[in-house]
């Protein structure tokens, strides 16, 4: 039976400070990214934004049970040593974009987003890809929740078109995935968003990852 240890280890690294954060106050404004601080020297806040959230308590479960989910898949598919390469890539590209565009903020959903981003575009399963793909699909849509009825309808959309996505799994073709992941963190990143720097950095290492898989499996093979 597979254990997902690397995404259990990781998940109670983020999960004990982000519920912590919910009753000790002055724990988020101290671990997050503040560009000014880490200009003076608090470099440690690009590392330790990652471990407490910016979105209260429902964007704090929903970042935990992301990583729960899309880490079980990612370690599954790539194992220990790519799950860390995919996510160190969303944490630094996130990270690195949100201190050069002078925006404070924590959360580890830039990090997922490196899962996220490898799913849809490397993932051997489909269930893994359709995933990856519905993760940047509502981080896509997430952008018009502010626009009253017509972002809930937008949102709406999103969660029909999501299920279909995941339920009919098998019978789309694999490229649909990543046609659908990168339009969207190619629109996140042009209006600023860093999950869409972050998904972008995924999808990216995703398809090193998924190249340099093929080239070892070939030079295996016995002539």
């Amino acid at each position: 039976m597979f254990k997902p240890y690397t995404t259990a280890v990781v998940f109670v690294i983020t999960a004990v400070p982000s519920l912590l954060q919910l009753a000790i106050s002055g724990l988020e404004p101290a671990l997050m990214r503040n560009p000014a601080a880490i200009a003076e020297g608090e470099w440690w806040r690009l590392g330790t934004a990652l471990v407490v959230q910016d979105g209260g308590v429902l964007g704090t479960l929903f970042n935990l049970v992301c990583l729960a989910v899309l880490g079980y898949f990612a370690e599954r598919a790539f194992g220990p040593a790519r799950w860390l390469a995919l996510y160190a890539a969303g944490a630094v590209a996130g990270e690195a974009a949100g201190y050069l565009l002078n925006d404070p903020g924590a959360g580890n959903s830039i990090a997922v987003c490196g899962l996220a981003g490898g799913l849809a575009v490397a993932a051997c399963d489909r269930l893994g890809r359709a995933l990856g793909a519905y993760y940047a699909l509502v981080l896509g849509a997430s952008l018009v929740m502010g626009l009253g009825t017509w972002g809930v309808i937008v949102m709406v959309a999103v969660a029909v078109a999501g299920s279909q996505l995941v339920g009919k799994r098998e019978r789309l073709p694999l490229w649909l995935f990543a046609a659908v992941a990168v339009p969207a963190a190619g629109v996140l990143a042009a209006l600023a968003d860093l999950h869409g720097v972050a998904l972008l950095s995924g999808i990216v290492a995703g398809w090193i990852s998924k190249g340099t898989s093929l080239s070892t499996s070939r030079s295996t093979k016995p002539a």
